[in-house]
Order: structure tokens, then sequence, then C-alpha cells
């Protein structure tokens, strides 16, 4: 007689007490060590940028404070766009790692993608620089300077990211983390010399580029080895679909999470603009810690659905690692709104009210949407919510543009459905796909060395 036995298998097909046992391990894996590291330093040089805006708030008047965080906020726009260079170079770093050929693959990508980072940074810099006029209007700045000194940056995001994906790959993991917590120290320095100087928010803003030109040049130096091997003559065929894909979605998501402060700076007079920079400052405290967490479980997720292993356990404790201190962080600031804006910024600014603890709910909620982005980009099919995602980010404008052009408490209140809508979108374009046992990610071409 044969007995019936019942079993359990988990989606890979190994018993589910194979998979507890590997749980177990992964606390003390080294690819835990790293993911810790690199997320500790992550968060501290967050925590340094976000202490220049204290500086900034502290030192400059709110007329200059309000251009410092209009600037600010389109650099953040752009940052999230450059980040696609850092996730298309890490993975293909990463595949050429495995030839065994002295690095001679990987030496060969990295001096390529320095090129192609350096002239296409050079040509959007000057872009820039020639629209800074229509962007200061459009900002309703003094003049055109503030994103003058912005411009550099641009370059620069091209240059660090493509440094920073080439550590990514190679797993350089502590160094790529270490590699931030400087410039991010000499980034405040040079904001308070500036300022202190005379610089206003001119200086600032122009304290950013200055301090990247370091971190550039620190990843530089522990990437050397790959710009002294001679480059081969060989062609590289990249995903466009995927870095496509990867572009659109995180501008979209840097256009969602940093609308409101270009929203307030163009319909509202400078003194309110200026008064909302301390809310700008304080709600993005909510998101900068969940940044790293998203940063860590990407290729985590991509690892698992590569292997046909379920994902989705690991999302829902990424959800509640990003969600719930941003959600405490909310409860604070709904209480103590006046006291943490006086004490932290002067008592200069206004007393934003319920507005600091509506903005750092969304703020909040838009770092669960980060987790559901870097779960779609890790799935077969991205186009689902990547539509949904810009669908969300018209409705917050067009809910903004109704609702919220004459009343703070209003346009707070549809950032924060927004972003509750945009969680519900990456679970219903998400949460149903079934693991795929692939072993590559998906749409990936065949990557040769050459030099191009």
């Amino acid at each position: 007689m044969i007995t019936a036995q019942k079993t359990i298998w988990a989606p890979e097909s190994r018993p589910v007490t194979e998979r507890k046992a590997r749980v177990r391990r992964f606390p003390c894996s080294t690819g835990m060590k790293h993911s810790m590291v690199l997320a500790a330093a992550m968060i501290l040089a967050g925590g340094l940028d976000y202490a220049v805006n204290v500086v900034a708030g502290r030192w400059l008047n709110p007329l200059d404070y309000g251009v410092f965080v209009s600037v600010t906020a389109v650099l953040q726009v752009l940052i999230f766009l450059s980040i696609a260079i850092r996730n298309v170079v890490a993975f293909y770093t990463a595949e050429l790692t495995l030839k065994e050929d002295g690095g001679k693959s990987v030496a060969a990508f990295v001096q390529h993608s320095w090129r192609w980072a350096t002239t296409w940074g050079m040509l959007t810099a000057l872009l820039m620089i020639v629209a800074s006029p229509l962007l200061a209007s459009t900002l309703h700045l003094p003049n055109a300077w503030p994103v003058r000194a912005a411009s550099p940056m641009v370059l620069l995001l091209f240059l660090r990211e493509t440094t920073y994906g080439a550590l990514q790959g190679t797993q350089a993991f502590t160094r790529l983390g270490l590699v931030q917590v400087p410039q991010a120290f000499l980034r405040i320095a040079l904001a308070g010399l500036l300022i202190w100087l005379g610089g206003h928010a001119v200086g600032a803003i122009a304290a950013q580029p200055l301090s990247c030109v370091f971190g550039v040049a620190l990843a530089l130096w522990w990437l050397r080895p790959y710009f002294r091997l001679p480059c081969t003559s060989a062609e590289w065929h990249v995903s466009w679909h995927y870095s496509a894909h990867t572009v659109f979605g995180l501008a979209a998501f840097g256009t969602l999470i940093n609308f409101d402060a270009l929203f307030v700076k163009h319909f509202y007079s400078p003194q309110v603009a200026g008064n909302y920079g301390p809310v700008v400052t304080l709600a993005k405290i909510a998101i900068f810690l969940p940044w790293a967490i998203g940063f860590v479980v990407f290729p985590k997720f991509t690892r698992r659905r590569a292997t046909g292993q379920d994902a989705r356990p690991l999302v829902l404790l990424a959800l509640a690692a990003t969600l719930v201190p941003g959600l405490a962080l909310t409860t604070v600031y709904f209480f103590f709104p006046a006291g943490l804006v006086k004490n932290i910024f002067t008592g200069a600014y206004a007393n934003p009210g319920v507005v600091l603890g509506l903005a750092t709910l969304a703020a909040s909620l838009y770092s669960g949407l980060n987790i559901w982005f870097n779960y779609a980009l890790s799935l077969e099919r991205r186009l689902p919510f990547l539509f949904a995602l810009l669908g969300v980010l018209l409705l917050q404008a067009a809910g903004m543009f109704l609702f919220g052009r004459h009343s703070l408490v209003h346009m707070t209140i549809v950032m924060v459905a927004a972003a509750l809508l945009g969680n519900v979108a990456g679970f219903a374009t998400t949460w149903a796909t079934a693991p795929v046992r692939n072993g590559s990610m998906p749409e990936t071409a065949s990557v040769t060395p050459c030099c191009g």
C-alpha cells in the first residue's frame, strides 16, 4: 500500500525546511554584511545631505531658502534619472566579471562607459546652462544664477553614477558606501562656508557640484586598475528596453516626490514658498532611509526572480521596514509642527501646522511606492506598473492644480491620495505575477567586450 505523504514545496522546487535553513543563515551571510555596510553609509550620507538643508534654512532668509529648495528639487529629479545609469552599468559590469580574462572585459566596459558619460554629460550640462533663463522664469527665481550654479552637477551626475555602477557591479560595496560619506561631509562644510562668505542661495547650491567632484575623484581612484588595462576593440549590445523602462520609471518617481516644491514655488508667493521649505526638508527625511533599503533589496528581488523564487515575502518585509519609521515620524510631526520648525530652522519661518504632517505622510507612502518600483523592475513584466506610475503622477499634478493652488492643506491631501493610489497600483500590477525561472535578467542581450 502506498501512503500519501504531504510535502510542501517552495517555488524553486525545494522543501520548505531547506528554505528556512537558508533564511536562518542569511543574517550571517557576506551579502547581508555588505548590505548593512552599504545601507548604513547611505543613511549617514543622506542624513548629511538633509543637514545641508537645515544649515541653509537657518542661515538663509526665507526668500533665499525658497530659491535653494526649488533648484534642489530640480536636481533631485535629475538624480533619480541618473540612477538609471548606475543600474545599467552595474548589471553589465557584474555580468562581465564572470569572464576569465583578468578583468579586461570589465576594464573595456568601464572605460567605454566613462567616455559615454563624459560626452553626454557635457552636452546635457550645456543644455541646462542655455535653458537657465527659462527655468529661472518658470520657478520665479530672481535671476538665472542659481540654475547656472547647479548646471555642473548634471555632468557630474553622469560621471558619478557611472563610477558608482562600476563599484556596485564589481561588488565593491564597502567602497561604494564609503565614497558617499566624505562627499556629504564636504557638501555641508562648503555650503556653510559659501553662505558665510556671502554666496546666499547660489553658494548653497554650488556646494553640491563642488563636493561631487571629490566623490567622483575618490571613486576613480578605487577604479584605477580598470583604467590602466588596455582597451580591446569589440561591441556591446545593451538592453535599451530595460534601460528605457528604468529611466522612465525613475523620472516619474522623482517628479512625483519633488513636484510639491516646484508647484509651490510656481503658484505661491515667494514668502509662502520660503515658509514651505522646512516642510520639504523635514518630510523628505521619511524617504532617504527607505531609499537605502530599496537600493539593497533590488538585487535580491532580481536574484529571486531569476532563480524562480517568490520575492513577495521579501516585498512585505521591505514595505514594513520603510513604512513603519515614516508613519512614526508623521505622528511626531502632526503633534509638534511649530516647535520642530522653530527649533531646527529658527523662528523666521511660519508654523506649518497640519501641512507638515500631511506632507510627511505622503512622503512615507512614496517610500512604499519605491519598494513596488524596485520589485516591478525585477519582474518580467514592468510596463503595467510604469504606466500606472505615470498615471498617478498625472493625477497628482491635475489634483494639485485643481485643488491646491490656494491651499497648502488641500495640496498635501492630494499628495497623500496620490501616494495611496500609487501603492494600490503597485500591488495590483505586480503582486499576482508568478515567479519565473530564468538564468538572467529579463530582456538581457549578450554582452561582448568592446571599446566603442
